[in-house]
């Protein structure tokens, strides 16, 4: 394939916020950009020792894609469960309480579509049934089959004045029905690093404490994702203290790794299997676009600035995105 700005341009290449299924695809592990982190590897040792682990970064540095990759669907033994918090209102996650409420409705909200598919096929034929029960949906689509979902459903009916010794009971009683797939859930908060402004210090506090806490007493892994401006407020060695595993996300030092990167992208996207990044890069552009991540300490950021730099090139009818076009791209904003 002939790569051009154009190709790149119309596949949306360098698109900074791409879906959480492409992530982990996209994802070219810090293990190898970096010289000696152990960033990925220690995340799978310790999720299959069913360790707590905070993944600690400033937001667009890269934790989801860690995660992604390091979970990814074609990951064998284990079974992510996203849990998300961030858009929730406040009193999701405030107590352990609230926080079980919340987790027995994730697992319920993945389990219905399922259950309830074979529900109404069972009133029509045993043999649509048995075709539908070979099938898997929800947790990356590798365990949730007919007869699993019917139980799942079944183990979330709790009433919401029930106890949280009884909620508890009934989620770890899922996850056995999990550990019985002979797979290792892991709970993953991957957005708990977005609680950044003043308001939600106490809540902060509240599920670091008490919410982290209550987690621990369920028979899966758990990974949360931590952004260090919270240490401002309370100490890492205090507000972490129920996270055993901290794995900090790794600075990227040289353009190579930012080349790696880009690689990977038109790779991917694009279909371009070992790009000449030559042919749409100049030799002065990708460290410029390192010089955007050192000033930003985002990768997401560092992608943004590459995908205006792109169409700015391709308004200038060249055929190179130069440092030129990097700088004024991101002093764009």
């Amino acid at each position: 394939m002939s790569l051009s700005l154009e190709v790149l341009a119309d596949a949306y290449a360098f698109e900074s916020s791409p879906r959480r299924m492409d992530l982990g695809v996209l994802h070219v592990p810090f293990d190898e950009l970096t010289d000696g982190a152990e960033t990925e590897a220690r995340l799978d040792a310790s999720i299959r020792r069913r360790e707590p682990v905070a993944l600690i970064g400033a937001s667009g540095c890269g934790k989801s894609s860690v995660i992604a990759h390091v979970l990814g669907p074609t990951v064998e033994g284990v079974v992510p469960v996203y849990v998300p918090v961030a858009a929730a209102p406040a009193q999701t996650a405030d107590t352990a309480d609230h926080l079980a409420d919340h987790l027995l409705t994730t697992f319920s909200r993945l389990a219905e579509p399922i259950a309830g598919l074979v529900e109404r096929d069972l009133a029509r034929s045993t043999t649509t049934t048995t075709r539908v029960r070979r099938g898997r949906a929800g947790f990356a689509g590798r365990w949730l089959g007919a007869d699993v979902a019917g139980e799942v459903r079944h183990q979330t009916q709790t009433e919401r004045n029930a106890t949280l010794a009884d909620k508890t009971d009934a989620l770890v009683q899922v996850l056995a029905i999990v550990a019985d797939g002979h797979l290792v859930p892991v709970i993953v908060f991957d957005d708990t690093d977005r609680w950044l402004s003043n308001e939600n210090a106490q809540l902060v506090t509240n599920f670091f404490a008490e919410g982290v806490r209550w987690l621990l007493e369920l028979p899966a892994a758990l990974v949360v994702a931590v952004h260090p401006h919270y240490f401002e407020v309370t100490s890492q060695a205090e507000l972490l203290c129920y996270l055993d595993t901290r794995i900090n996300i790794p600075r990227l030092e040289s353009a190579t790794a930012v080349d790696a990167i880009l690689r990977r992208r038109i790779d991917r996207i694009v279909g371009a299997p070992n790009p000449n990044l030559t042919d749409v890069l100049a030799s002065d552009a990708s460290a410029a676009v390192l010089a955007v991540y050192r000033e930003s300490g985002s990768l997401r950021r560092a992608l943004q600035v590459c995908h205006t730099a792109l169409h700015d090139a391709l308004s200038d009818g060249v055929e190179q995105i130069s440092a030129r076009h990097v700088v004024a791209a991101a002093s764009a904003g």
